[in-house]
């Protein structure tokens, strides 16, 4: 009853693609691919900074290693995931980010199931390397929700896929001390607590990863309502749909008759993901690179590589910085602040970035990136001159909204900066950038692990 009475969501009858994004409406694919790509995200990232809240406090005295070498092991578990994006966005042009997001999900996880094994720096440190492949699902989930929304609402599908998506780090911070105190509590000692932990996350990916194969949709189908889809009716890629059959269900068959030839009823170029499947990849790499991505993927490296390196290094600089008021658990708690933020920073980025563009256009959304990442970088700073508890609390809630809203405002410019058919592969390229920033940021902290409070300083200017 309650399911009948919502509405269903408005799509363009040209390409299918839904012009407008309501979390709860009558079940579409459209809705569908929104909820698996930030699922799995989700799931990715929760896997991803899983070890983080046990590193210093429990993983490190158990393998009796440094904190240098838990540094080191931070920035393989980051610069990894450079080349994983990269070649992820690739196989998401071929494949679709159906099957590329439950790859990414089921390899990445088997790694972080293997830290249970690890004896050793050495073999910490080659772990967390391949577990970097689970940070490469942001690239199949932004594909996914850019596949099926159209360009005038996809900067909100995008920060809102991705923003629920990041928060899988602040969950993590949250659960996993919880879970392992809860093992220890009940007579495991923490050795072995801390390794069985981490089976939890790994299976979660894995159940993530089949709920995308078995029920991820593929693409809109071009000129059809969610109706049709639902009642076995299809258009193909390039596929021409009558005339009257979309008419039918726009209401308005003079419209339709005056669209453009060149455009009229076919499938948009960006729900195909085979067209380049023979063009290497450097080759593709070199013609996508354009100046305008190029700056972007700068921006992008200042804005998520900065939240990447905080959340590798916020627990351990908080119970390092104010020892006598931090519990392994409390420090994790507060850090989770970083990650769940982003459940509505990068959404609210998003929407400042569209609404922006129907103000002043495509110079509405540069403002938007401008002014965010000009905040992240005074806040940042501040940060790094905090006194107290309270105060470092407070800004790290700004810089962290700051900065997560930039990486939102960004993927909705990313689309009018690229050709159509290159998604899955520019995303890629971003989102390296991202982690490109993070590795760097991270290499800062190591260098300057004696005084962590200067490495803010140095990664804010």
């Amino acid at each position: 009853m309650f399911m009948g009475k919502l509405k269903p969501l408005p799509t363009d009858p040209v390409t299918g693609k839904a012009n407008l994004l309501r979390p709860i409406a009558r079940f579409s694919p459209h809705l569908l691919a929104f909820y698996l790509a930030w699922l799995g995200h989700f799931s990715a990232f929760c896997s991803w900074f899983a070890l983080s809240p046990l590193l210093t406090s429990t993983i490190a005295p158990d393998l009796h290693i440094s904190l240098g070498d838990v540094a080191s092991s931070d920035i393989a578990n980051v610069a990894s995931t450079i080349v994983f994006r990269l070649v992820v966005g690739a196989v998401t042009d071929k494949v679709g980010p159906k099957k590329a997001m439950a790859v990414v999900l089921v390899l990445g996880a088997i790694p972080l199931a293997f830290t249970a094994l690890v004896t050793n720096a050495g073999g910490l440190i080659a772990v967390r390397l391949f577990v970097g492949l689970l940070g490469a699902s942001f690239v199949p989930c932004q594909a996914w929700t850019t596949t099926f929304f159209t360009k005038s609402i996809v900067g909100t599908a995008n920060a809102v896929a991705g923003g629920l998506g990041n928060s899988g780090a602040g969950v993590t911070y949250l659960l996993t001390p919880l879970i392992f105190d809860a093992f220890v509590r009940n007579g495991l000692t923490i050795s072995k607590a801390w390794r069985i932990t981490l089976l939890f996350p790994a299976a979660f990916c894995w159940v993530i990863a089949g709920c995308c194969l078995l029920l991820g949709p593929v693409k809109p189908e071009a000129g059809l309502p969610v109706a049709e889809i639902q009642t076995g009716s299809t258009v193909e890629s390039g596929e021409i749909a009558p005339i009257e059959e979309v008419a039918a269900h726009t209401g308005n068959k003079k419209k339709v008759e005056n669209i453009d030839s060149q455009h009229t009823l076919t499938t948009s170029p960006t729900t195909t993901f085979t067209t380049q499947q023979t063009t290497p990849l450097h080759t593709r790499i070199l013609k996508t690179l354009t100046p305008t991505l190029l700056l972007l993927i700068f921006q992008y490296s200042c804005s998520f590589g900065i939240e990447l390196s905080v959340n590798s290094t916020l627990s351990s600089y908080l119970q390092r910085t104010f020892p006598s008021q931090m519990s392994q658990t409390t420090a994790s708690m507060l850090a989770s602040t970083l990650g769940l933020l982003n459940i509505i920073s990068r959404a609210t980025g998003g929407v400042l970035s569209d609404f922006c563009m129907t103000k002043l256009g495509i110079r509405g959304r540069l403002y938007v990136q401008f002014s965010l990442l000009l905040l992240t970088s005074i806040a940042v700073l501040a940060f790094s001159f905090a006194p107290t508890l309270p105060i470092t609390m407070t800004l790290l809630v700004v810089f962290a909204f700051c900065t997560e809203s930039a990486s939102g405002s960004l993927f909705g410019i990313l689309p009018y900066a690229i050709k159509e058919g290159n998604m899955g592969l520019a995303s890629g390229m971003v989102g390296a950038g991202g982690t490109i920033g993070g590795a760097v940021f991270n290499a800062v902290f190591k260098a300057l692990i004696g005084d962590p409070r200067m490495g803010f300083r140095i990664v804010g200017g």
